[in-house]
């Protein structure tokens, strides 16, 4: 029976990879059952927060999964390089030799010694896990931690899995064990755990919080040798009386160095009745990389690292995944402490003066099956005996008192040494390991004494790499210890972290996938983070192949990035195929600003388009930046790729999308800002067809979601339609094309102001009269409103000092803002001189009335106020006059230069505009009745010149540089009347010609003729854009998704089952016995559904229901009847029965060949 023998074969095949052999297999106390999660006191957890994912069982059993495989997974989501491994102590109690811990079998149990003595297991003794921040975890976050918690895919977890996997973290935080032992952050230092609650009646950040090492994860859990029966059951020995705390801690940075890394704290309590002497802690571990049956180890000793890498170039297990193989090491950071004068140790991640840290004392390894084979046999001291000389830095064997030592044969004269193995397998330099097989390391640190009542902790790491070769994987573990050791060496005090997660919402449709990260809370977290020097950078949007993909598998749809200059991120990276590290690229940003909203509509990892019914997986990352790391090299660190699942389907069934992504909604404006306010609609599923209202808060302030208090004119939106606030005050925007705004509603909703300036330039016929008309600029202008250099009719001066004639500015000292400025050519009034403020008068010093008023608009106010209006007399003759010369082509007549760039000369005589004040500050207007009293209080008072002065002191109060009001200069500065035609042909703005044309700089004859003074009584409105105030309000009403009856019939047409025909196979099954067909464009509205399955003939062979609990468009048939046997082939016919109607389906399915082959 062939088919029967392969099948055989290949299950006796599977069963070896993962159970090994028989021997370690039985050896197992009970740990073959699933995880218990919440709070029935849970068995197993794991660390899986950066690209290690590494389980853990409340009784030390370390790297195997509850279901009895390899529990160390590197790269995580990858195959597996440690198969078991765990921590002994070993010693004397007088004569007496005692080693304890866990290995194949377990000599430890969950609990603790308590101050009788005794043993205390259960209740809070037990296994904890804690995340930071786990309660801004998002959907997909949490989800992807209950897939591996319950070793199950993505999409098969259940709601009820990820509420387990919250509810825990909650538990395990809010009730984390300080009073056996479990680490926190003491904020006062008083060593009492203090926390504070939050409304919630959850540990809040305000007290003190569980943790250690400002870890992203920690595991913290105790175990004992107190069991008489357990402890003997390991090597025959009775039990020492020692309590093991461990605690475990890993961070979110899979991307990076750390995210490689396992920290471990191993702290050894000596709660038994005599001192352990000669005492040694070994860490132990059975390294499976991959294939468990082709591997090495090896030591260096420089790094205090053991490592184990594979023995032969491919490895089936990795290659699966299209990776090389990995390797995996442990380091010993701070062994035992023993008294030492003059030196300092490292224990409990604290300096401890006058002691020093035992370093590696030896490294031993055995083979299954080898000459040195595995302590043995259980149960009996003699295993005790060979384990403790491994300890001791010799082979393994009962011989204590002529033990055999380790050979290093590679110097051609045999060394006896105790750190076999110690070359280099990357140069293929030293003692090397030979001949692949299934290997053990141990590392060790001894002798010391644990007197009773004494603890040693130990901090030691697990530590994963990978390469493009199984060399270069070793290199990569060593490069990632010396950044472990650095982080350990500053005690963790400037651990840098990448941002926060982006909390990412997503949203499948049709042909269309919408990723959104725009909740403000979760945009504060990730974009205000700061860590060790490290600042928000940008994000990363990636395709993944699969829910288990690396970013080296991801393909990268787009990037945003801060608009500040940094755009590629160089990193010092491992580079595998240089075998080296390598300055290079780690992040493209664009420098184009952020955005919080990506619409997929092409299937990047294909190139063709996205399919309905199809699932995809994406990944939205954020990174940072950090141009001078203190510690590490990553200039850049990036949050983990958390795999968003989506399944695309259609608006709910009968209904329509109101609008699609991209699409623009009409917004309706009231009040006088030039202001602009969009709404967008980004994901159309979220639409609600309500009405809403953006308005704005003056000199109001708030914190941004950056940090950054932001403070002035804030806007605000609310849903009038449910009478709710969606936004409460944000930040104006740049411009709109400035996203860092606020999604609301499946809409994104830009608010910006106008850029200030002048908006509008127009003439009127006469000023304050009812039927003021505006003038026809041309045909019935008298000075035709042309742009000038500046873009307007009025060419000022520019702000700075000392800069070119061309340089023009229309509000030299930024005092205009909102306000207009109002020229009237229909009014006279009395005139000041620039500078020096002296009244205007003539030859026989009567005061000159000059044929123009100056008006400013205040917008805040509301209200016209006059300026007290003057112009630099060039020529001295008390009048406002054009510039003249004799014109040389005709005798006698002059030229008139009516404008022209030069500062003060040539020029008609150009207007500065004064803002009055009073002795108080306060301002006042130029008023016509008191013009008699300008006079007269200038009457007879002459200066040395022989001018009248401001004897009323009007412009005292606001003379140049000095006032007692706002304004320190004129409010309207060096105001000309000007022509603009670009530069000339040579590009400068210098020359002008009196024909105007391509010139810039009008000369004389532009204006001449218009004389040499304006007598038309228009006057010329200078407007200015105004912002968004409290006087604007902006209202827009989102599309509705809705249906009819013609669009539920239309839907009802769309149900179809796929794929049809069914031939042998289904592309979307994952193995060979998992066969079915989908029914599609089902109603997802929570109504019944049934589908009635029947043979061409008329038979009933099964029926399904949906449950209108969970609404899914989507409904599979296993191609199994009523009694679960599978259907043959043949063509079926569907009827399904909704709450809509009804559709009558045609469906032919081809089964597999079914018959067994005898031979």
């Amino acid at each position: 029976m062939k088919y029967l023998n392969y099948m055989t074969a290949g299950m006796l095949v599977v069963s070896s990879v993962f159970a090994k052999d028989l021997q370690e297999a039985s050896s197992w106390n009970n740990i073959r059952f699933s995880p218990k999660l919440a709070t029935d006191d849970p068995a197993y957890s794991l660390i899986n927060i950066g690209n290690f994912g590494y389980w853990q069982k409340k009784d030390a059993t370390s790297a195997h999964t509850p279901s009895g495989n390899s529990g160390g997974i590197y790269p995580r989501g990858t195959a597996a390089n440690i198969y078991l491994d765990g921590v002994l102590v070993g010693g004397y109690t007088g004569d007496l030799l005692h080693v304890s811990g866990t290995i194949y079998t377990n000599g430890l149990v969950s609990g603790y010694i308590n101050a009788d003595g005794n043993l205390t297991s259960g209740g809070d003794v037990r296994l904890y896990r804690i995340r930071k921040g786990w309660k801004s975890l998002t959907f997909d976050q949490v989800r992807q931690d209950a897939a591996e918690i319950y070793e199950k895919s993505i999409s098969t977890v259940t709601d009820a899995d990820i509420q387990a996997v919250l509810d825990q973290y909650q538990a395990d935080w809010n009730n984390w064990p300080t009073d056996l032992g479990a680490p926190f952050y003491d904020l006062d230092g008083d060593g009492v755990y203090e926390p504070v609650l939050d409304e919630d009646g959850d540990v809040s950040d305000d007290g003190d919080t569980p943790g250690l090492a400002d870890a992203d994860q920690v595991i913290w859990y105790v175990a004992t040798d107190a069991d008489v029966g357990t402890t003997s059951a390991l090597y025959g020995c009775t039990p020492i009386g020692i309590e093991i705390q461990y605690t475990l801690w890993g961070y979110n940075q899979p991307g990076a160095a750390l995210g490689q890394i396992i920290f471990k704290n191993v702290r050894v309590l000596n709660k038994g009745a005599a001192d352990l002497t000669d005492a040694y802690i070994s860490l132990w571990s059975d390294p499976d990389v991959g294939d468990y049956t082709n591997d090495f180890v090896g030591m260096d000793t420089t790094l205090s690292l053991m490592f184990s890498y594979n023995g032969v170039a491919d490895d089936g297990d990795y290659a699966a995944y299209g990776l090389a193989p990995a390797a995996v090491g442990y380091d010993f950071f701070a062994g035992p402490i023993v008294e030492s004068p003059g030196d300092t140790a490292i224990s409990n991640l604290q300096k401890v003066p006058g002691y020093r840290n035992l370093p590696a004392s030896s490294f031993g390894y055995f083979v299954a099956g080898g000459v040195w084979s595995d302590p043995g046999p259980y149960g009996d001291t003699e295993a005790a005996r060979e384990y403790y000389n491994l300890m001791r830095g010799y082979a393994p064997t009962d011989d204590l008192d002529n033990p055999t030592p380790w050979w290093d044969l590679t110097t051609g004269d045999s060394v006896m040494t105790k750190f076999p193995l110690s070359g280099d397998p990357v140069t293929g330099t030293g003692d090397l390991d030979a001949g692949p097989a299934d290997r053990r390391m141990l590392i060790n640190a001894g002798p010391f004494t644990l007197k009773v009542g004494d603890q040693q902790d130990v901090v030691t790491a697990v530590i994963g790499g990978i390469g493009d070769s199984y060399l270069s994987s070793v290199t990569a573990v060593k490069n990632t210890d010396a950044v472990a050791q650095t982080l350990f060496d500053d005690l963790f005090s400037s651990v840098p972290s990448a941002p926060s997660a982006p909390v990412v919402s997503i949203s499948g449709m049709e042909d269309q996938v919408i990723l959104e990260w725009s909740d403000l809370s979760g945009v504060a977290a990730t974009e205000g983070s700061i860590s060790a020097g490290y600042a928000f950078q940008g994000y990363n949007v990636y395709q993944l192949p699969n829910a288990t993909a690396s970013k080296n598998d991801a393909y990268l749809i787009a990037t945003y990035d801060l608009a500040d200059g940094v755009t590629t991120i160089y990193g010092n990276v491992f580079v595998p195929e240089y075998g080296e590290t390598v300055n290079i690229p780690v992040q493209f940003g664009l420098d184009k600003g952020i955005k919080r909203q990506y619409v997929v509509s092409e299937d990047f990892l294909t190139g063709g388009p996205l399919y309905a019914g199809s699932e995809y997986y994406f990944a939205v990352t954020a990174y940072n930046y950090n141009p001078a790391p203190a510690l590490i090299e990553d200039q850049s660190l990036e949050t983990a790729l958390t795999p968003l699942y989506v399944q695309l389907t259609p608006a709910d069934f009968g209904k329509r999308f109101g609008a699609a992504a991209g699409s623009s909604i009409d917004v309706t404006h009231t009040g006088p800002s030039q202001g602009v306010v969009s709404a967008t609609v980004v994901n159309p599923t979220s639409l609600t067809g309500n009405s809403y209202s953006v308005s704005f808060t003056d000199d109001t302030s708030y914190v941004h979601v950056n940090g950054d208090t932001i403070t002035g004119t804030l806007w605000s939106l609310a849903n009038t339609s449910t009478s709710t606030t969606a936004v409460s005050f944000f930040k104006q925007a740049s411009s709109q094309m400035d996203y860092d705004q606020p999604i609301v509603d499946g809409m994104q909703v830009v608010v910006s102001g106008p850029e200030l300036g002048i908006v509008a330039i127009e003439e009127y016929s006469s000023f304050g009269e009812a039927s003021t008309a505006l003038v026809d600029g041309t045909v019935d202008s008298h000075l035709n409103p042309s742009l000038s250099q500046t873009g307007m009719i009025l060419d000022n001066r520019a702000g700075d000092i000392n800069l070119p004639s061309y340089a023009r500015d229309y509000d030299r000292f930024g005092y205009w803002g909102m306000d207009d400025v109002i020229i009237d050519f229909g009014d006279s009034s009395l005139t000041w001189e620039y500078y020096d403020a002296y009244l205007h008068v003539d030859g026989d010093g009567n005061a000159v009335y000059q044929p123009f008023a100056v008006y400013r608009v205040r917008f805040a106010e509301g209200d016209t106020i006059r300026l007290f209006a003057g112009f630099w007399d060039s020529n001295g003759d008390g009048k406002w006059s054009v510039n003249s010369e004799p014109d040389p082509d005709v005798p006698g007549d002059l030229i008139y230069d009516w404008v022209t760039p030069t500062f003060g000369a040539e020029a008609w005589e150009p207007l500065y505009c004064v803002q009055g004040y009073d002795t108080s500050g306060n301002e006042i207007s130029y008023d016509p009745a008191n013009e008699a009293d300008y006079i007269a209080m200038g009457a007879g008072d002459y200066g040395d010149d022989g001018y009248f002065y401001d004897a009323l002191n009007i412009l005292a109060n606001s003379t140049w540089g000095a006032s007692t009001g706002e304004f320190t200069y004129p409010f309207v500065t060096a105001m000309l009347f000007g022509a603009y035609y670009g530069p000339n042909e040579a590009g400068s703005y210098l020359e002008g010609s009196s024909g105007g044309g391509a010139s810039s700089l009008p000369i004389a004859g532009n204006y001449d003729k218009y004389g040499t003074q304006l007598t038309v009584s228009h006057f010329f409105k200078f407007t200015t854009a105004k912002a968004n105030s409290m006087a604007d309000v902006f209202t827009f009403t989102a599309p509705v998704n809705a249906g009819d009856a013609t669009t539920i019939a239309e839907d009802l047409d769309k149900i179809n089952v796929f794929p049809n025909p069914y031939y042998a196979s289904n592309s979307q099954e994952t193995n060979r016995f998992d066969h079915f067909v989908t029914f599609n464009h089902l109603p997802d509205d929570g109504t019944d559904i049934t589908i009635k399955i029947y043979t061409i003939d008329g038979v009933m062979v099964r029926k399904l229901v949906n449950d209108p609990a969970a609404p899914d468009q989507y409904l599979r048939w296993d191609l199994r009847n009523g009694s679960n046997l599978p259907v043959a082939s043949g063509p079926y016919v569907a009827h399904v029965e909704t709450a809509h109607g009804e559709r009558i389906l045609k469906l032919y399915v081809v089964q597999r060949n079914q018959v067994v082959q005898y031979y």
